[in-house]
C-alpha cells in the first residue's frame, strides 16, 4: 500500500476557497487558513486530560459562585443594570464571560450535563432576551458608547462554543443581528476585537456584509489610535513593550483572524512580529509573558505573570497556528499548558495565583515580590484573589487547549496539531466517511504517541502530525515497522494513504535535555516540552481572614517545610551523564506534586545565607482610577510610586557570581526535580555553583 509522505510548509502564498457542509451545519470555510478548527463535540478527552477536566468541574469551574463577587450576584441579564461602581461597570460581565465560556466547553468536552445545562442556560437568557433592533446584553452597555461593548466579544466566545457543539444556525443569526442593531463602531482599544466575533460567523457563512463591516472596524481602529498600543504599527516595533499583558495578547490575534478571512499577508504580519518581540524581550521560562498587569524587562527569576495571560496567549497562538501551520506555535501553547497553567492552581481547581512567579519560596498575603502589588497577596492562592478577572479567565486554559488537539487541513484530512490523551471523531476524504483516531500516550511525561485508526470502511485520507522543534531524532512506526522518512523537527509530517481499521501509527519523541540561562545569572532545567522546579515540601495554611474563603473553597498561606535554597553543579556537556531520572507510576493526577510520574535527580549545594527578605518598608506603584464627567471608572493608570511600613517577607533574588563563591556549601547533595506544574511553591532558575 503506497503512502503519500509530505512536510508541510510553514507559510504559503496558496489561497483558494473550498466550500462544504460540516458537521455543525456551517457551508463556508474560507480556504486561507492551513488548519481549521473541528466541531467541539469530536474531541473526546481521555486520560490525564479527561481527570484534569473533571477536576476544574468539580471545581472552581462549576462552582466558581463560591468565589462571591462578581459571580454570586451578577449576571448578563438583557435588563440587568448591576455593577460596581468602584470599577469599569463593564467589568462583573467581562468576569462571568469568561466562566461561561470555560464551563460550556468543559461541558462539551466531558459531554457532562451539569456544566451543559449551566452554561447554556445563561446563553439562551440573553439569546431569548434581544431588544428590538436585535441588540443582545445589558441595556446600559448599547447607550454609553464609552469602550463597554470589549464584554461582548468575552461573552459571544461563549456562545460560539454553544454553535461549534449544537450546529444551531439560529445562534449565528442572532450574533449578526446584534452587530448590525446599532452599526456600533467599535473602535475603542478592546472593544475593537470583537471582529474576532464577526469574522467567526463569518467562516461559518461566508456572509461577506460580516466581513465587510469588520475590516470597517478594524480600519476605524487603526485611525483612532495611530500606531499605539495594539495597532499593527505597534505589533511590527523592535523594542521591549509596556503595554497591558493581556490587552497585548488579545489584540495580536487580530490580523490573524483578517488574514484567514481573506489571504492578505499585509493583516498577518503583524500578529507574527508581535510572539517574536514577546520571546525577544518579554517570555519567562515557563512558557508565558512577564505580565504583571504591563509587559516588564528585565526577564529575570522574580519575574511574574498574570494568570489571564496564560489563556489569552495561548488562545490567540491557536489562531496563528490555523493560519500558519507554524510548529512553532503549536510548540509554544504546550510549553504553556503544561508548564505555566497547571502552576498557577492548586490541584483541586479550587484556588489560584493572580500574579504567578518561576521562583517563589513563600506566598501568603505580604509575599507578593511583583511590581504591582508589591509586600500584598497577589500571589496567594485563593478562589478570587486579589481581582476577579483571573478566576474566570482561568477555566478557559485547558479546554480550549484540549478543543483545538485536532484540526482539519484544506485538504479534508486530519491533523493532530498538538498532543495529549484524546479521541477525535470526524469526516474526512473525498468521500467524506466518519473515521476515529485515538490517540493513546501520557505525553508529555512520556515521548511515545500511538495513534490508533478506527472506522468501518477503508477510507483513504491525509493525516498530519508534528514534530516539536524541540526533538531532534524522532522515530515513526506503522503497524510496528519503523518508516524511513526525512522527519526533521519543526514540521508537521502528512501521511497521505488508504486507512484500515486498527492500523496504528507510533510516533516517539525522544526527550532531552537543555539549560536556560537567565539574565540574572541563573539556569534552568527542561527536558522536551517539560520545565522543571525543586520538589519543597509544602506547608499549606488556611487563611480565615480571607473575606472570599469559604470551608470548600478556602484561601492559603504557603510556606516551605524543607530547603530552597540550592545551587545547580551543573555544566553543559552531557547533561544525561549528570542527571538521573526517575520514572514513577502514571496516573489520572499528573499534576499533583504527590503523584507526579516523573522526577530528576540533579547534584547540587547548598547556598549558605541565601535566606527569605525581610522588609519593614517597600515601595508600591501607586495605580488609581481615572473617571470620566459622569464619575465611572474610564481606565486605570499607575500615577507613581509610594513608600509603605509593615511586616513584610519575599522570596530571594539570585546571589551574585561573585557572592555565590562564598557562599556555596563544599557538599554535593542530590537534589529532586518535578515537573513545574506540580509545583506551587518552587525554584525554577538556580543559581549555577561557580567551579572553584
Amino acid at each position: 500500500m503506497k503512502t503519500k509522505i509530505v512536510i508541510l510548509a510553514l507559510l504559503s502564498s496558496i489561497c483558494f476557497y473550498s466550500n462544504g457542509t460540516n458537521k455543525t451545519g456551517g457551508n463556508f470555510t474560507p480556504g486561507f487558513a492551513k488548519f481549521n478548527e473541528l466541531p467541539i463535540t469530536s474531541i473526546q478527552p481521555k486520560g490525564w486530560l479527561k481527570k484534569t477536566l473533571e477536576t476544574q468541574r468539580d471545581g472552581l469551574t462549576g462552582h466558581l459562585e463560591n468565589a462571591k463577587y462578581p459571580f454570586d450576584a451578577i449576571w448578563w441579564g438583557a435588563d440587568s443594570t448591576a455593577g460596581n461602581k468602584s470599577t469599569e461597570k463593564w467589568w462583573p460581565y467581562e468576569q462571568n464571560g469568561y466562566w461561561i465560556d470555560g464551563m460550556v466547553r468543559t461541558g462539551y468536552l466531558l459531554h457532562d450535563k451539569f456544566l451543559i445545562d449551566k452554561s447554556t442556560s445563561k446563553i439562551d437568557y440573553v439569546l431569548n432576551h434581544p431588544d428590538r433592533q436585535g441588540y443582545l446584553g445589558p441595556r446600559f452597555m448599547k447607550a454609553s458608547f464609552e469602550g463597554d461593548r470589549w464584554a461582548d466579544l468575552v461573552f459571544f466566545r461563549a456562545v460560539l462554543a454553544k454553535y461549534s457543539a449544537t450546529g444551531d444556525a439560529g445562534i449565528l443569526k442572532k450574533l449578526k443581528q446584534h452587530y448590525f442593531s446599532d452599526y456600533y463602531p467599535h473602535s475603542g482599544s478592546r472593544e475593537v476585537m470583537n471582529t474576532e466575533i464577526m469574522l467567526g460567523i463569518y467562516r461559518q457563512t461566508g456572509d461577506t456584509a460580516l466581513l465587510n463591516w469588520a475590516i470597517k472596524v478594524y480600519n476605524g481602529f487603526i485611525k483612532r489610535f495611530d500606531g499605539k498600543d495594539g495597532t499593527p504599527a505597534y505589533y511590527l516595533r523592535d523594542e521591549p513593550s509596556i503595554a497591558h499583558g493581556v490587552t497585548y495578547n488579545e489584540l495580536a490575534k487580530l490580523g490573524s483572524l483578517f488574514y484567514m478571512a481573506t489571504g492578505d499577508q499585509n493583516y498577518l504580519k503583524p500578529s507574527v512580529e508581535a510572539y517574536k518581540r514577546i520571546d525577544k524581550y518579554h517570555m519567562m521560562v515557563d512558557g508565558v509573558n512577564v505580565s504583571s498587569e504591563k509587559l516588564r524587562t528585565p526577564v529575570d527569576a522574580l519575574q511574574g505573570h498574570e494568570t489571564c495571560d496564560i489563556s489569552d496567549m495561548t488562545w490567540t497562538l491557536g489562531y496563528l497556528l490555523m493560519a500558519t501551520s507554524n510548529v512553532d506555535y503549536a510548540d509554544k501553547i504546550e510549553r504553556a499548558m503544561f508548564n505555566a497553567a497547571p502552576g498557577v492552581t492548586t490541584a483541586d481547581f479550587k484556588a489560584l495565583q493572580y500574579f504567578s512567579s518561576v521562583n517563589q519560596v513563600i506566598v501568603d498575603k505580604s509575599s507578593a515580590h511583583i511590581p504591582q502589588g508589591t509586600g500584598g497577596g497577589s500571589m496567594s492562592f485563593s478562589p478570587n484573589p486579589y481581582t476577579e478577572c483571573c478566576p474566570s479567565n482561568v477555566t478557559r486554559m485547558m479546554p480550549n487547549f484540549a478543543a483545538r488537539l485536532w484540526m482539519s487541513d484544506q485538504n479534508k484530512g486530519l491533523v493532530a496539531a498538538m498532543y495529549a490523551p484524546s479521541k477525535v471523531t470526524y469526516q474526512v476524504g473525498k468521500k467524506q466517511n466518519t473515521v476515529s483516531i485515538e490517540e493513546v500516550t501520557t505525553y508529555p511525561f512520556s515521548d511515545k504517541i500511538e495513534f490508533v485508526f478506527l472506522m468501518k470502511d477503508k477510507t483513504e485520507f491525509p493525516f498530519s502530525f508534528r514534530i516539536p522543534q524541540w526533538c531532534k531524532k524522532p522515530i515513526i512506526l506503522l503497524n510496528d515497522q519503523k518508516m524511513t522518512l526525512d522527519a526533521k523537527s519543526g514540521n508537521y509530517i502528512t501521511l497521505s494513504r488508504t486507512f484500515s481499521n486498527k492500523d496504528k501509527i507510533t510516533l516517539i519523541l525522544p526527550q532531552e535535555f537543555k539549560l536556560q540561562t537567565s539574565v540574572d545569572g541563573g539556569i534552568s532545567v527542561e527536558r522536551g516540552p517539560l520545565l522543571y522546579a525543586l520538589k519543597i515540601e509544602e506547608g499549606w495554611q488556611v487563611d480565615k481572614n480571607d473575606k472570599r474563603s469559604t470551608p470548600e473553597f478556602p484561601s492559603y498561606n504557603l510556606y516551605a517545610k524543607s530547603p530552597w535554597n540550592y545551587a545547580l553543579c551543573l555544566n553543559y556537556n552531557d547533561l544525561s551523564a549528570q542527571i538521573k531520572i526517575i520514572n514513577k507510576e502514571m496516573t489520572d493526577d499528573p499534576w499533583s506534586i504527590n503523584t507526579s510520574p516523573i522526577e530528576l535527580k540533579v547534584p547540587a549545594k547548598l547556598v549558605n545565607g541565601w535566606v527569605l527578605e525581610k522588609k519593614t518598608e517597600i515601595i508600591e506603584e501607586n495605580w488609581q482610577a481615572i473617571r470620566n464627567e459622569k464619575g465611572l471608572v474610564a481606565r486605570w493608570e499607575m500615577v507613581g510610586l509610594k513608600t509603605v511600613k509593615g511586616n513584610y517577607t519575599f522570596t530571594p533574588a539570585l546571589p551574585s557570581a561573585e557572592s555565590l563563591r562564598e557562599m556555596v556549601d563544599s557538599k554535593i547533595q542530590q537534589i529532586t526535580l518535578v515537573p513545574f506544574g506540580c509545583t506551587k511553591l518552587r525554584i525554577t532558575i538556580f543559581p549555577k555553583a561557580p567551579v572553584k
